[in-house]
């Protein structure tokens, strides 16, 4: 009677989750060593994944150099699918124990290299406090980030104009006026009128030209003043980090000058005649990301943050 044999295992026909996830990783760190090193894990688990994925696909998505890793115009493909799936996999597991309104897992945020240093990273102490499942991976840049191709789950961004597509939260909001350090006004007496900013030292931007056009309210009016400044950055938190060493004037929002303030290391100047104009601040995000409860909590945790600033 011929023996019985076991079937070979029929082969890999899609990518595995983990394999995607640590794909990804080890495009965001540049090595497999360093995806490695955060997991606690060997290298060459991390690489047989990556080769795992390329059998599978049929396709080469890494160059490895000595220089580190690189994508392949296929990979480039995988990066932007992978992102999704993982993301629509983190989805459906919130959406499975939404009942329970348990919030956990990872949530990508972006927001401004400014907005990040002066609010956002004081803050996550707290939210790290309130919610210990929940993994932020903050990620802050001068630029208004692709959600879906970056697999990004809120950006906050300041005057959000809208796009067809992604949902924005009104979560906040600012004024801007001109600030100074105590120091500065010592050795630079303010001025007393808008009018006469060209006689002052300021600080103004590089990129972003309407910065450059402070407003204020003169005589019932909102009227703009184009400054050329003494000192340009290139950077609404390099401005910022200038003004407050004591550099110049600059023209700075309500919302990023708030623990300066508070602490004495920069006052108004020129308050009379401050533009009333409040400019909004949202959180944005992919339609229905909104009803996760990790997505909620972030967003309700940063509204809050804003309204007491």
């Amino acid at each position: 009677m011929p023996s019985k044999t076991t079937p070979p295992a029929p082969p890999e026909t899609a990518p595995h989750p983990a394999d995607l996830a640590l794909f990804v990783r080890a495009v965001e760190l540049g090595s497999f060593s360093a995806v490695a090193r955060e997991r606690d894990a060997a290298a060459s688990q991390v690489s047989r994944a990556v080769d795992r994925l390329e059998a599978v696909l049929r396709v080469k998505l890494l160059r490895r150099s000595t220089h580190g890793l690189s994508l392949t115009p296929e990979g480039q493909v995988l990066l932007l699918r992978a992102r999704q799936v993982l993301a629509t996999l983190g989805d459906l597991r919130d959406e499975l124990s939404a009942g329970r309104e348990r919030v956990r897992g990872v949530v990508r945020l972006a927001v401004s290299p400014a907005m990040a240093s002066s609010f956002v990273v004081p803050a996550l102490p707290r939210l790290a406090e309130q919610h210990p499942e929940l993994h932020i991976d903050l990620q802050a840049e001068d630029r208004v980030v692709d959600l879906v191709g970056e697999g990004v789950d809120v950006a906050l961004r300041a005057n959000h104009l809208g796009h067809e597509g992604l949902v924005a939260r009104r979560i906040g909001g600012y004024q801007r006026t001109v600030y100074a350090t105590p120091g500065f006004l010592q050795h630079h007496p303010p001025p007393t009128h808008p009018d006469t900013l060209a006689a002052h030292r300021t600080v103004t931007h590089l990129s972003a030209g309407h910065l450059n056009r402070w407003t204020f309210l003169i005589d019932g009016q909102i009227r703009p003043m184009p400054v050329r400044g003494h000192l340009r950055a290139n950077s609404t938190w390099l401005a910022l980090e200038m003004v407050q060493a004591g550099l110049g004037l600059g023209w700075l929002s309500t919302l990023l000058v708030g623990p300066a303030v508070a602490r004495g290391a920069l006052v108004e100047v020129l308050a009379p005649f401050r533009d009333p104009t409040w400019y909004p601040v949202h959180a944005v995000m992919l339609p229905d990301r909104d009803r996760l409860p990790r997505i909620r909590a972030v967003v309700a945790f940063l509204a809050e943050v804003l309204v007491t600033r």
